[in-house]
């Protein structure tokens, strides 16, 4: 799993007390999902420490086929395991839409906004600079660096980073402020190849 520990426990967390946290054994994996953000592992190849997080927050991990959405103070809810949305392989396979992540971070008040910049058309997307920053390529083991991102959408959509046992989704920002879209919009005609970057 490429993804950072201690940033993604923090995910963990902050989902199961505000918006709600899925968990599921679903489409041949182990699949923990905010309301802005979804990983899948495979199964055979879900960490320790990941089922350690989530039963920290749920107390239980689901049965194979099942899902279920756990939030703060409130009772467990069993869910329709056949969500498309967390079949993380499925959506991988359909993404050819790919983006190139910027090296432009821009500081709000309140977040940090990656911008993105769609390879084949001009047009840029924002993420949540929290969300790129759970990426670590050092958390690897064995297993290859994950393709990504891309997605369904040439909006950005949800943006997907996978290997051979994991992947990582998460939602492009809808809107961003008016510093940002003025950013965005002048950045549309530079290219961040390798070879410029």
């Amino acid at each position: 799993m490429f993804l950072n520990k201690t940033l993604f426990k923090k995910m963990i967390k902050q989902s199961f007390q505000w918006g709600g946290l899925t968990v599921g054994c679903i489409y041949g994996g182990f699949v923990v999902a905010g309301g802005t953000w979804i990983t899948w592992t495979k199964d055979g190849y879900v960490p320790n420490w990941l089922k350690a997080a989530v039963m920290e927050f749920t107390g239980e991990l689901p049965q194979q086929g099942c899902a279920f959405k756990a939030k703060k103070d409130e009772p467990l809810q069993y869910e329709a395991a056949d969500n498309p949305l967390y079949d993380l392989p499925s959506l991988f396979r359909q993404s050819r839409v790919v983006y190139t992540v910027t090296p432009v971070v821009v500081k709000g008040r309140y977040n940090e906004v990656r911008l993105l910049k769609q390879n084949h058309e001009v047009r840029m997307v924002g993420i949540n600079e929290e969300f790129y920053k759970a990426i670590d390529l050092g958390e690897l083991g064995k297993e290859d660096a994950p393709a990504g991102p891309s997605s369904t959408s040439p909006n950005g959509g949800f943006l997907i980073y996978k290997n051979e046992t994991s992947a990582y989704a998460f939602a492009a920002l809808d809107g961003v402020n008016d510093v940002t879209r003025m950013i965005m919009e002048r950045m549309d005609t530079m290219d961040f190849s390798e070879e410029d970057v």
